[in-house]
């Protein structure tokens, strides 16, 4: 499957991409849409840094 370090970019890569969507969920206030929408897609990657979590734990 994965190694030690290639969960370690994973993982790195995941938390950027969370950084990003955060900021534009907080830029995207005013308009409900857009709100929802990266709302959404920061609950996708919580779940995705959860089992990231499980499998690094798993292959220890």
């Amino acid at each position: 499957m994965f190694n030690k370090e290639e969960f370690q970019i994973l993982n790195e890569a995941l938390k950027l991409y969370e950084e990003k969507t955060t900021k534009q969920l907080e830029s995207s206030v005013n308009n409900k849409e857009k709100m929802v929408s990266y709302n959404r897609k920061q609950k996708k990657i919580w779940l995705l840094q959860n089992k990231m979590k499980k499998l690094i734990e798993e292959n220890k």
